[in-house]
């Protein structure tokens, strides 16, 4: 048996051109996230190998992609504004994944959203005000912020 590039043991009757030049790595894993990715492969109709490697590949890309999107934002609309809408997004993404549901086709989500938004603008406006404004300025702020919202859910709440 020789090492690899990075140390690692590589079997000499199962390498290829292409695993000449890979590491292989060895590791432990868990029997249930085992099963799940055997599953996955199976329904994608790759190896166990291709598919761990299309996770991690999917996991780079997604950070990749949310700085890409930041810098977007940030650049298009100024730094507050570009951090707001990146959170707004985030926001939506999140609920949909714990919900299992499109904001805009579910209203439960739609109403999570709605509310979790809320508060996202509420930290936001408060955040600028601290660095621009007084207490009364910031309490001043905070609740007409609140009476919009109390406006708001009277408004759906007629309807």
């Amino acid at each position: 048996m020789r090492l690899s590039r990075a140390n690692v043991p590589l079997c000499e009757g199962q390498m290829s051109k292409k695993s000449k030049h890979t590491p292989h790595l060895r590791i432990r894993i868990e029997p249930e996230l085992l099963a799940r990715l055997e599953k996955s492969r199976k329904t994608q109709g790759r190896t166990l190998t291709g598919e761990i490697v299309h996770r991690i590949e999917q996991s780079f890309r997604k950070s990749e992609d949310a700085d890409l999107a930041t810098e977007t934002f940030r650049a298009a609309l100024g730094g507050p504004t570009g951090d707001l809408l990146r959170t707004f997004l985030m926001t939506i993404l999140l609920l949909e994944k714990s919900t299992g549901k499109k904001w805009n086709e579910d209203r439960d989500t739609a109403l999570q959203v709605r509310s979790a938004i809320g508060a996202e603008v509420e930290g936001f406006v408060l955040k600028a005000f601290k660095k621009k404004g007084s207490r009364a300025e910031i309490a001043e702020a905070g609740k007409k912020i609140e009476a919009r919202t109390r406006k708001s859910d009277n408004k759906e709440s007629e309807q």
